[in-house]
């Protein structure tokens, strides 16, 4: 996805220097902001992005191009190895899977009668990643969002009897919920672990409510065409997976009526109350039958992983970590006879970004106080499967990660005048950001689209998760040109080139001083994380606190 970190470019000035100061922050010198340029990013750009790399699926051989170009970067910069066995790789096993539709079915029955639904018009699933051949036949009950969240006083589930039966929820978290926590109850892994709590055997997703009026089902459809993954743990079992339940899919609004077909509330009363912030259940009329075939087999994709060790001996033990995924979706089905998905937006220029504050860094006589690890990561398009298996199985003590900050995309559309820094509202890392922007001459703005719920769509999410304070800074809709309407161009980036073969170097008004912005912003609050004495620590009281084990994390070097 195109949600980039962006800022304007302005020259380090002594009152600037100044202000750092007098606030214990250490915005970078202006030498080295400097050293990121456009060619660099280009370049960068060009070579994972050409059709040479067929789009860097996971797995296949354009991946393990990428992946070795930018261990090489990382050497000839002077990183030192931060993989497995002296190497730059973490090498990951994954699961991939797909659906066979010709030998799979899903069928709604009420009062005698079957109404099957068709797939990739009614329904779609990229399969099951734990049975290769997998049904149920039970009868569905409608738990709103299927969301449980005892801090906001709100539960699906409370009045619901689903043991051994389908779970019916709508994409989705409630709107009144804050932007990050909406976020992070909408993602499909909070979701199956609640169903499985209470004793679902099945899920049925509704994908409906204001996100369809731009995305419609039938453009999701799209998105479903890639390979789908899961990491595998050392008993090869897939990651976020649960024998429990049978299968899951998604279907659209329009066949969501069958499904309440005799119920006590039709569809879009429900749906009406679910937008209200209403938690619900209902139990349905009818039975759920699915019969799903999917093809499983195994590849593997390393992680890329490279250090700057620290300057500080108090500090050098910590690490901020840099991320941006280095796979794209590979070759699919071909969009006016282009069937090489190159993501060049998504994610070449992320990775760019990574490389260019890499190489910027590297330069410095005297590196910042922590040290930087660089990681370039696989299975991201697959659902954040690398930074998830980096998460859970680190290369350097994961108590000893004190931050991350993720690019997945910088900028390459417009320049604009403010930024969208999401999850920095939750932690300490909020302060590095609005000094960075004061110093970039920016605003700081809130989600101006939390239903996309961005929060939990990328790498740094895979952290979140496991307590460690992070960021994702993407860009505003405040456009430095007052003839430009940021929104727009965002909105007609996503549906002409998201996803799309048409995402490569031969796009449009690809703006590279843009991106050198975007990847200075990214760079300033990196470096002001490591410069800084003490650690990154989550607001006291926060939602997201409760994943630190806050005893577990780094406190202030002592004597610094």
């Amino acid at each position: 996805m195109l949600r980039a970190a962006c800022c304007l470019l302005y020259l380090v000035t002594l009152p600037a220097i100044v202000f750092a100061q007098e606030n214990n922050l250490s915005f970078p010198p202006a030498e080295v902001m400097q050293r990121i340029r456009p060619e660099g990013i280009r370049a960068d750009m060009a070579f994972l992005a050409d059709d040479l790399l067929e789009g860097r699926g996971t797995g296949t051989r354009g991946y393990m191009l990428a992946a070795k170009y930018i261990a090489s970067q990382y050497e000839q910069m002077g990183l030192k190895p931060a993989g497995e066995n002296g190497t730059f790789f973490q090498t990951v096993r994954f699961r991939q899977f797909d659906i066979v539709p010709e030998k799979s079915s899903v069928t709604i029955k009420h009062n005698g009668q079957q109404h099957p639904l068709a797939f990739e018009v009614d329904y779609i699933s990229g399969g099951d990643p734990l049975y290769a051949d997998t049904s149920f036949d039970a009868p569905a009950v409608f738990v709103g969002y299927g969301v449980t969240a005892p801090e906001f006083r709100y539960d699906d589930y409370a009045n619901a009897d689903v043991k051994g039966k389908v779970a019916v929820m709508i994409y989705g978290a409630p709107s009144k919920f804050p932007d990050a926590p909406r976020a992070h109850y909408s993602s499909g892994e909070m979701k199956l672990q609640n169903a499985v709590a209470h004793g679902a055997i099945g899920i049925v997703t509704i994908w409906a409510g204001p996100l369809t009026d731009r995305i419609p089902f039938q453009s999701l459809v799209r998105f479903y065409h890639s390979p789908h993954m899961r990491w595998l743990d050392d008993k090869g079992i897939p990651n976020n997976t649960d024998p429990q339940i049978r299968g899951g899919v998604m279907i659209s609004a329009d066949a969501a009526a069958a499904l309440f077909e005799g119920a006590a509330r039709p569809f879009q009363s429900v749906l009406q109350a679910a937008q209200a912030g209403q938690a619900q259940s209902l139990p349905l009329a009818v039975n759920v039958a699915l019969h799903m075939v999917s093809r499983h087999s195994e590849v593997q994709a390393p992680n890329i992983a490279g250090v700057l060790p620290g300057s500080d001996p108090k500090l050098e033990n910590q690490y901020v970590v840099y991320t941006a995924h280095a796979d794209h979706l590979g070759i699919g089905r071909p969009v006016n006879g282009d069937s090489i998905y190159n993501g060049a937006a998504d994610d070449a220029s992320g990775v760019a970004g990574v490389l260019a504050i890499a190489r910027a860094l590297a330069s410095m006589k005297t590196p910042p106080a922590r040290s930087i690890l660089f990681l370039a990561l696989a299975g991201e398009e697959e659902g954040l499967l690398g930074s998830d298996y980096y998460a859970h199985h680190p290369t350097v003590p994961l108590s000893q990660i004190v931050a991350d900050v993720n690019l997945d995309g910088v900028t390459l559309l417009y320049d604009f005048r403010d930024i969208v820094p999401l999850g920095a509202e939750h932690s300490s890392i909020s302060a590095e950001v609005n000094d960075v922007a004061r110093h970039m001459g920016l605003e700081v703005s809130p989600d101006p689209s939390p239903e996309e719920v961005y929060f939990i769509r990328s790498d740094q999410y895979s952290f979140v998760k496991q307590g460690v304070p992070s960021v994702f800074i993407g860009e505003g809709f405040k456009t430095v040109d007052p003839k430009l309407d940021g929104k727009k161009l965002s909105q007609d980036w996503e549906e002409h080139y998201y996803h799309l073969p048409s995402d490569d170097m031969k796009q449009p008004n690809l703006h590279f001083d843009a991106a050198v912005k975007c990847t200075r912003v990214d760079l300033a609050v990196g470096y002001e994380i490591a410069e800084q004495p003490q650690a990154p620590r989550w607001n006291e009281g926060d939602f997201f606190a409760k994943f630190a084990g806050q005893s577990s994390r780094v406190a202030a070097a002592p004597g610094h």
